[in-house]
């Protein structure tokens, strides 16, 4: 196994997180200490140079709990600890990364069997686990300079005059913070009384109510002499409803709180009332008509908005992927040009824990962390100002010759960290309220000769393409949309997704809303799943296309549910 884990029993109904700031301090000098000997020994007379060596020791307590119709079905406790070392060869002018790191992911590597770490913190045993991990990851390092070396007889290096890693002074911050306890005993009943509301709908045929924690623990160590402890907590409860229609339609919805902090988490009374709101909205939805492909103005609500954004344009201005000759590499000339309507400007603030919204609530953000998994400080990625962009999301891996890392490198395991979105917050210089927003849809609409518009009021997910060899798209999966007729009235349609090339979509953005929604969720990409926040308001597109969804109806139960 890749990981060391431990089912635990717990005697009492709530657990706090074992790791405490005496514990990290301990941990983070013996890490400190193998490190530093592994600098010193790896010498190998023919062989590049060891020049940087770093552990990212990620120590993990999780707490899973799912209810079915009123009856639990899984409750979890368990721990993990594993580590992701970096070691680099060579020199900070020339290392043996390429590609800018996107293509370190795989599990085929002799590393990947010793990623995991004893739970247990005795010296010996973890210097004994840093010691076989570090060895494996040496040799895998030594074999890709070579493999560098001979690429490039045949192949030019694009970027001959930039380095291949960025050199930073050390940091020390050894103040994990403290995490939240769990009653175990509360949130099983919680979830096993919330999903008994599913049981009063009947159209609802498959239903569950999960609540997800890991508490997280990063210590990280490097040959330069950093020394960093940061904890995280995440609690995601989800209530999930699939409804079959008479027609054979099966129509999910998922309800997600995703939360840093758990008193943000909705009550049992609210959460019910959530869950019977999406059975009736569901019920409704089933009775829309199906939808098949449109082209024409589309008004995006927050969540959809800030989903198109972060496909079309956050993954495009992730840094690493300028370092790579099979990445498209949109924006890479257009620094100082127009990429945005000049009303709107995007950032990304990893640094920031919560939002004040403009209801006056403050809301913690998923997206945040005070380090990076290279060790560098987060900070504020100032991509596009006025329209126009000004920089991307960077890493220790360099784009351009004066080049500082703002803290954005992010990996889930034992992918190599590559720069990825935090906290993306997409705001315009004018806004328009909901009304405004609906009657500019309907002046498109006019204007373009078509009897409606579309609204898609909720998406839940995304994809999109970056590399060179595929084409530049996005797709953007809708949970909730409509038909905006110009007397204003609104039908629900099912059966669409919205899809795009990523520089005609968000150009043909013509105004913004007043209405910035927070979207805490995960993210995946080459270095593994991360959680991200994206902040947005309501976006109108002058042009957008969306296309049906696959249309396999099921056939009905040969009897009923009890």
């Amino acid at each position: 196994m890749a990981e060391t884990s431990s089912p635990t029993a717990k005697s009492s109904a709530s657990w706090r997180f074992r790791i405490n700031s005496s514990t990290a301090k301990k941990l983070v000098q013996v890490a400190s200490e193998e490190c530093q000997r592994a600098a010193q020994k790896l010498r190998k007379p023919g062989l590049p140079k060891l020049f940087y060596l770093s552990y990212l020791i990620r120590d993990h307590e999780f707490f899973n709990v799912e209810a079915r119709f009123g009856a639990l079905y899984k409750e979890d406790h368990y721990s993990r600890r594993n580590c992701l070392t970096d070691a680099h060869v060579g020199s900070f002018r020339k290392d043996q990364i390429s590609e800018g790191g996107l293509e370190e992911n795989s599990k085929e590597e002799e590393s990947y069997n010793y990623l995991g770490l004893p739970i247990h913190d005795r010296k010996e045993a973890l210097r004994i686990g840093l010691w076989r991990l570090t060895d494996a990851k040496y040799r895998e390092a030594e074999e890709a300079y070579f493999r560098r070396k001979a690429h490039e007889l045949t192949y030019l290096n694009l970027h001959p005059e930039l380095h291949d890693w960025e050199k930073r002074k050390p940091v020390v911050d050894l103040a994990p913070g403290s995490l939240p306890s769990i009653d175990r005993e509360h949130w099983s009943r919680y979830v096993e009384k919330a999903s008994a509301t599913a049981r009063n709908h009947p159209g609802i045929k498959n239903s569950h109510v999960s609540l997800q924690v890991k508490h997280q623990t990063r210590l990280f160590v490097n040959s330069d002499g950093s020394q960093i402890a940061e904890s995280q907590a995440f609690w995601q409860l989800e209530a999930y409803l699939w409804h079959l229609s008479e027609k054979g339609d099966g129509i999910p919805w998922t309800i997600s709180h995703f939360v840093n902090d758990p008193s943000e988490l909705p009550d049992l009374k609210q959460i019910r009332r959530e869950i019977r709101s999406a059975a009736q909205l569901l019920e409704k939805v089933a009775a829309a008509p199906r939808f098949h492909s449109y082209s024409g103005p589309v008004l995006l609500d927050p969540i959809p908005a800030g989903l198109l954004i972060h496909e079309a344009m956050g993954h495009r201005l992730e840094g690493n992927r300028l370092r790579s000759g099979g990445e498209a590499r949109t924006f890479a000339d257009s620094l100082g040009k127009t990429v945005l309507p000049e009303f709107l400007s995007l950032s990304d603030h990893p640094q920031d824990s919560h939002l004040v919204l403009p209801s006056g609530e403050s809301r913690s953000l998923v997206g945040h962390y005070r380090f990076d998994d290279e060790g560098t400080p987060s900070a504020t990625a100032d991509l596009i100002s006025g329209g126009k962009l000004k920089g991307f999301l960077t890493s220790r891996v360099p784009i351009e010759r004066r080049h500082s890392s703002n803290g954005h490198a992010r990996s889930s395991h034992h992918e190599r960290a590559i720069s990825r979105m935090g906290v993306t917050h997409l705001e315009s210089e004018h806004t328009a309220t909901s009304r405004e927003l609906k009657a500019k849809l309907l002046e498109e609409v006019k204007r373009q000769n078509l009897p409606y518009g579309i609204r898609i009021l909720n998406a839940s997910s995304g994809e999109t393409t970056t590399d060179a060899y595929d084409f530049q798209a996005f797709l953007g999966e809708i949970n909730l949309a409509a038909r905006v007729f110009p007397d204003g009235g609104e039908e629900l349609i099912r059966g669409v997704n919205f899809v795009g090339t990523p520089l005609n979509a968000v150009q043909g953005i013509i105004a913004a809303g007043d209405d910035p929604v927070i979207d805490n969720a995960w993210c995946g990409a080459e270095s593994g799943m991360v959680p991200v926040s994206t902040i947005s308001p309501s976006l109108l597109i002058r042009n957008l296309e969306l296309q049906s969804k696959a249309d396999t109806p099921y056939t009905q139960y040969f009897y009923p549910m009890p």
